[in-house]
């Protein structure tokens, strides 16, 4: 008897087929819908690479059989015509403008289908500008009216949210965006102007040089505190610290561990740091076994020991400095797992608290409270003799990604529902409730408070000072939030060639602000114009260097004194100096 489909499974396979074929974006939002982590379901070992398109060609196949023998029509026919065809992410021909539909490049160039670029291992030529100034996209490719299926089964399963190839909505369809009015920042004379040069960020980058075991993998990086101004990188079997002074020099750290990968960690001080590790290994009878360890490295790395084995999977670790203690976040199947150790030569965490749904991020507020955020969560505990729900506040969001802001005491948090993106605000004026917003933008990515100095500090036409929030997306635009004035846009900023922006993040001395993707970077200073003052392009070099459509996680972080910024794509990290 044939095995019939049940949902989870169907899901499953358009799921598979979807960051197979190169829609990253739509396979996260479906699983976003559906199940977090689709690869736990048990029968997902099971199922090879691109299984969704050969069973329906199967049941192409059987169809015209069946038609043959019955000497009837087939039941399914899809014409000649199959359209315009798209960029396959994993086929042999891709378009070189991401995000933008082959349909729309090729209606761009009067239909005519181009022929294929260069190999990306040379160098671009720099496209030829039009008589407005204006640079037209890349020609698109002709990737077949079949599906193309690799040959030697290797799957392509990406961490990214980024889809190359997806459809863009079409001007008749996007709604129309209310031109936002000149906001209360003050941002000078020459905002009416914009006639200032946008500086190029790209000849200056500097490339911290890839691991040349290809089992190392970047999935971490993060700038070390003031008084330790390095980068580190962190991941699969890799540890790293990388000192730019202007040249790279690095150190590999060592763990008593083997065969692992590095799942989160935290900076201490610029000697210390902890790392959550899950080591892989065989038993005696060649079983494979995960174990999961919190290790506590001292004396810049030299030295090592493990706080605890049973700490579980853990994604997210803040460090309380006031107090001295680790907060780590675990997921135990469905279900949050909350852990605070206040003495690192203790096996056992001094505090221990599940949540019914799972955690996603979690934030330090004060020296003895901090928040979590999840799915349909967002809740507030203290940490006294006990560890105690101080504000459990109602939510149908799914929260990701949460920021504080300390001089104004604001919480903000990034989330989605029924593929709506959704930014919200804890104001201490009103802290029983989450105000909560649909971001204007589609896929809303990342957020990040700007920090209040006595040079920005602005009041928004009262007595009370504007605290900056901004806000990435994956459209092309970063927007500025006054998050005082819940849910006040005082500006929405195009990014560098309208490109998708992953992560947002104002410079520690909070003088600037960048948006950044695989793509480009771009940097603007919000108190003197909304066109960029910087930018960078990735399109100016080679693949060796910088290849934006790899696999792998992406980041952005500023070094500590605001003159650096870093961007990192899976095994590439590249260092942007920022002229002051």
């Amino acid at each position: 008897m044939a095995e019939t489909l049940s949902s989870n499974a169907m899901n499953y396979l358009v799921w598979r087929y979807l960051q197979e074929a190169g829609f990253g974006n739509a396979a996260l939002q479906l699983s976003r819908c559906w199940i977090r982590d689709p690869d736990t379901l048990p029968f997902a070992k099971n199922i090879d690479p691109h299984t969704l398109i050969r069973l329906v060609q199967d049941g192409m196949c059987f169809d015209q059989l069946q038609a043959e023998a019955s000497n009837t029509e087939p039941r399914y026919r899809f014409g000649p015509d199959h359209g315009r065809p798209f960029s396959a992410r994993n086929g042999n021909l891709l378009t070189l403008d991401k995000g933008i539909p082959a349909y729309e490049l090729a209606a761009e160039s009067n239909g005519a289908v181009q022929e294929p670029p260069p190999k990306k291992s040379f160098r671009r030529k720099k496209p030829t500008k039009t008589a407005n100034g204006a640079e037209p996209r890349p020609e698109p490719e002709a990737n077949g009216d079949a599906m193309d299926i690799e040959q030697n089964g290797a799957t392509h399963v990406t961490n990214s949210v980024r889809a190359e190839s997806e459809p863009t909505v079409s001007d008749a369809e996007s709604p129309t965006i209310t031109e936002i009015a000149i906001s209360t920042l003050s941002i000078g004379q020459d905002a009416l102007i914009q006639t200032e040069v946008i500086a190029d960020l790209t000849p200056g980058t500097v490339f911290i040089p890839r691991p040349e075991d290809f089992a190392k993998i970047v999935e971490h990086t993060s700038w070390g505190p003031l008084d330790s101004a390095v980068i580190l990188a962190a991941g699969k079997s890799l540890l790293q610290v990388h000192a730019v002074n202007p040249t790279i020099s690095t150190l590999d750290i060592h763990l008593p561990v083997n065969n692992f990968d590095i799942t989160a960690l935290c900076w201490h001080s610029g000697d210390e740091i902890t790392v959550s590790v899950r080591e892989q290994y065989s038993n005696e009878v060649g079983d494979k076994m995960m174990m999961d360890k919190l290790i506590k490295l001292t004396e810049g790395g030299q030295e090592s020991h493990v706080i605890s084995s049973t700490a579980g999977l853990i994604n997210t670790l803040r460090w309380n400095a006031e107090r001295n203690l680790l907060l780590s976040i675990s997921t135990d199947g469905e279900k949050g797992s909350i852990k605070i150790w206040k003495n690192d030569s203790d096996s056992i965490p001094a505090w221990t608290e599940f949540t019914d749904t799972a955690i996603f991020d979690a934030l330090w507020i004060s020296d003895s409270a901090f928040v979590v955020c999840g799915i349909k969560l967002f809740k507030i505990y203290e940490v006294g003799d006990s560890l105690t729900a101080q504000r459990t506040l109602d939510t149908r969001i799914t929260w990701e990604t949460v920021k504080y802001d300390a001089a104004s005491g604001i919480v903000a948090v990034l989330g989605i529902d029924e593929q709506r993106g959704y930014l919200g605000i804890l104001h201490p004026n009103d802290s029983m409730s989450l105000q909560t917003h649909e971001h204007p933008d589609e896929y809303p990515t990342d957020l990040d408070f700007r920090v209040r100095t006595v040079a920005n500090t602005q009041t928004n036409g009262s007595s009370v000072p504007s605290v900056l929030l901004a806000t990435s997306s994956m459209s092309g635009a970063a927007r500025i939030w006054d998050a005082n004035e819940p849910f006040n846009c005082v500006k929405r900023l195009p990014t560098t060639d309208g490109t998708q922006a992953f992560k947002i993040a104002f410079s520690p001395d909070g003088s600037l602000l960048a948006a950044a993707g695989p793509d480009a970077v771009t940097i603007w200073d919000v108190e003197r114009r909304e066109v960029p003052v910087a930018s960078w392009r990735a399109r100016e070099w080679t693949s060796d260097k910088w290849n934006p459509g790899v696999d792998g996680e992406f980041s952005l972080g500023w070094d500590p004194d605001s003159s650096r910024l870093s961007i990192a794509l899976g095994n590439q990290i590249a260092i942007i100096t920022v002229p002051r």
